[in-house]
Parts: structure tokens; sequence; C-alpha cells
């Protein structure tokens, strides 16, 4: 179990500290369309995180 803890942290931390532009550059990359899918998700997840840095409220 604690090797499951330790992927899921390090697929936080890489969401974490990737940038607006290194996803967006990703999702270009994509070839299939979940690959695209995957990618749009966490842009907007990103998206999201950083609107409610702005406006003070939690919207996800």
């Amino acid at each position: 179990m604690s090797n499951v803890k330790n992927i899921n942290r390090e697929l936080y931390l890489k969401f974490e500290y990737a940038s607006f532009r290194e996803l967006e550059e990703l999702l270009l990359a994509a070839h299939t369309r979940e690959e695209k899918a995957f990618y749009r998700a966490l842009l907007n997840l990103k998206l999201q995180i950083a609107q409610e840095r702005v406006v003070g409220e939690q919207l996800v």
C-alpha cells in the first residue's frame, strides 16, 4: 500500500508543479482522443484552482 501512496504523491507533485504552458504543450502533442481529453482535464483543473485563488472561494 505504501508504494501506491508514493505513486499518488508523485503524480500529484508533477501536476502541482506543471505550468499552464507545459500542460498546453502536452495537450497539443497528444496523439489520441483519450490522451487529449486527459490533458485537457488536467489543464481545466489547474485553471479552476488558479481561479479559486483569485476569487477567494472554492469552486471545485
